[in-house]
């Protein structure tokens, strides 16, 4: 054992090796936290931008795209932030592996936490609409990203040879609505005793509508299904009934 320290001594001697100053040991310490909060802090903007989007899509249109659940589910997937969050997640557990404190931690831990600090951070930005905020942003400046990247509500709504149509009402009368879509094109929305409208409904000017029905000319719009452009189709389904009669279709909804 004598001999081993005297070696060690002389090869330390001999490179010249010297202790590293406190403020390195400080410097890399802090880094590695300051990367995995970082990584953590970039992981829940992306929950949260994905949750905010995942939540203002309609997922019961499968019916009338006529697709199965899981498959239009699976189109609606924000793959582009999902991609992001995996990143964050796999620099976060590495950063939290390299700290001081890591080896301690199994594999499980700390994924556990890795995971759950970006949910709860993420969940908390989208309760302060945090996440709403970044992703409007993002599809204002970049037009490329709410076009091609990602599945947003205006997309989705805005495909009349599919059978979804949005936009704001101009004129309304029993029988036919005129609007303006989202890119502010004019259509003619025909109304019929078979058209529902959802009770959250008001069919007067100004109001913005969410369509469902078949697209009949270049401009004129066959109305099955009429919902308010707030909330989702399945929160605004409950009550409402086919037809003129029940008060639940286009006329009754005028009426009031």
């Amino acid at each position: 054992m004598e001999n081993l320290i005297k070696k060690t001594l002389g090869e330390i001697k001999k490179q010249k090796i010297k202790p590293a100053p406190r403020w390195q040991y400080l410097l890399r310490k802090y880094a590695l936290w300051l990367g995995f909060g970082a990584m953590i802090f970039l992981g829940a903007i992306s929950f949260s931008v994905a949750f905010e989007m995942l939540n203002q899509l309609d997922w019961d249109l499968y019916r009338f795209a006529h697709q199965s659940a899981i498959l239009y589910s699976l189109s609606l997937l924000p793959y582009f932030w999902l991609i992001f969050i995996g990143i964050f997640l796999v620099l976060a557990f590495f950063d939290l592996r390299k700290t001081e404190t890591g080896y301690k931690y199994g594999w499980l831990k700390m994924s556990v936490f890795s995971i759950g600090g970006i949910i709860l951070l993420g969940w908390f930005f989208s309760l302060v609409g945090l996440g709403g905020k970044f992703n409007t942003i993002l599809a204002k400046d970049l037009p490329y990203y709410g076009q091609h990247l990602m599945m947003t509500k205006e997309k989705q709504w805005m495909q009349p040879a599919a059978g979804f149509l949005a936009g704001k009402i101009e004129t309304a009368s029993a029988d036919k609505l005129e609007i303006s879509d989202l890119n502010g094109q004019k259509w003619i929305v025909l109304l019929d005793e078979k058209t529902l409208t959802k009770p959250a409904v008001r069919l007067s000017i100004g109001e913005r509508l969410k369509i469902i029905g078949s697209r009949k000319e270049v401009n004129v719009f066959q109305a099955l299904e009429i919902r308010p452009w707030s909330g989702q189709g399945k929160g605004n389904g409950s009550g409402g009934g086919h037809g003129m009669g029940n008060g639940t279709g286009a006329g009754a909804a005028l009426a009031k």
